[in-house]
């Protein structure tokens, strides 16, 4: 049975990632490695895979290595800032269905949150979660009821489902209940 998952700001071969977000990897090629293998270990044949932006920081020669190695799924990604160097024509040949967001079931996929009054307004169309990257493991001013950070950092590095999503976004709503 197929399955849908989620994964957000791999910065594959971004060296300065390893500084700005404290990631425990020895070097890129380390990180790199892992993302992958995690993914490899994670996804199965028919399975979806979302990706919410910010895929490389590489040369083509290097995109088309990592892209082969990532060859289960069905890979669709969500354009991060960070992908405005690659054109779409590139990232459906290296697997990749490129789109600036999108909707899914009763939640919008983007790279960055979206703001609080978009939010409001889309929750008046029946968009009631936003699951999204950038922000990294920056979560905390984002209320967790309505905004999933897949980023990396927040899912150790391994693609998450969307069951485990599902569950983030009940556990916070409890939370959130028991203040009021």
């Amino acid at each position: 049975m197929s399955a849908d998952w989620f994964i957000a700001d791999p910065h594959f071969g971004h060296k300065n990632i390893l500084k700005y977000e404290n990631r425990p990897f020895v070097d890129i090629e380390h990180m790199d490695n892992i993302i992958i293998e995690n993914y490899n270990r994670t996804i199965s044949e028919g399975d979806t895979v979302y990706w919410l932006g910010d895929m490389f920081f590489c040369k083509s020669d290097r995109m088309e290595y990592i892209a082969k190695r990532l060859s289960k799924g069905r890979n669709i990604l969500i354009r991060g800032n960070h992908d405005k160097g690659v054109t779409d024509g590139k990232f459906l040949k290296l697997g990749f269905k490129p789109y600036r967001m999108m909707s899914y079931y009763n939640a919008i996929l983007t790279h960055e949150p979206i703001s609080e009054v978009n939010m409001s307004y889309l929750e008046t169309e029946g968009i009631r979660f936003n699951i999204h990257g950038h922000v990294h493991s920056r979560i905390d001013a984002l209320d967790q009821s309505k905004y999933q950070c897949v980023s990396v950092e927040n899912t150790d590095y391994s693609p998450i489902s969307i069951d485990e999503i599902i569950n983030r976004f009940r556990v916070n709503r409890k939370k959130l209940s028991r203040k009021e």
